[in-house]
């Protein structure tokens, strides 16, 4: 009988935990459009929600993301330099290639020139 009561118990939690993440609310709904969404999902973490390079993950795993706010930055690299980047990874830097078609990763690197280029 106590084991019974037991397993029911870690049901009951078990359901709950599912339930609970049911009412959470999707986080792609808090930005304005879909490359926002993107861009906060798979560069916030190193660049940093303003582009600076302050990130949590490049903080945490102490890596030196590049600051897309830097003039230097926008003048050393065109726009093709760029999207090598974003597809292919460089250094630190994962390849998006996986999971950003070309089209998305356009809109992404305008996204961010708009946003963060001084």
């Amino acid at each position: 009988m106590k084991h019974l009561l037991i397993v029911i118990v870690m049901i009951l939690v078990w359901l709950n935990g599912f339930i609970w993440l049911g009412k959470q609310v999707d986080p792609s709904t808090k930005y304005r459009t879909e490359i926002e969404y993107k861009y906060a999902r798979y560069c916030a973490g190193c660049h940093g929600n303003s582009g600076e390079g302050n990130g949590r993950i490049g903080r945490f795993k102490k890596l030196d993301p590049a600051d897309l706010t830097d003039t230097n930055l926008w003048a050393m690299h065109d726009d093709t330099q760029l999207l090598e980047s974003i597809r292919n990874g460089k250094d630190d830097m994962p390849a998006f290639h996986y999971y950003l078609s070309n089209k998305e990763q356009r809109e992404l690197l305008e996204y961010i020139k708009v946003t963060f280029r001084p």
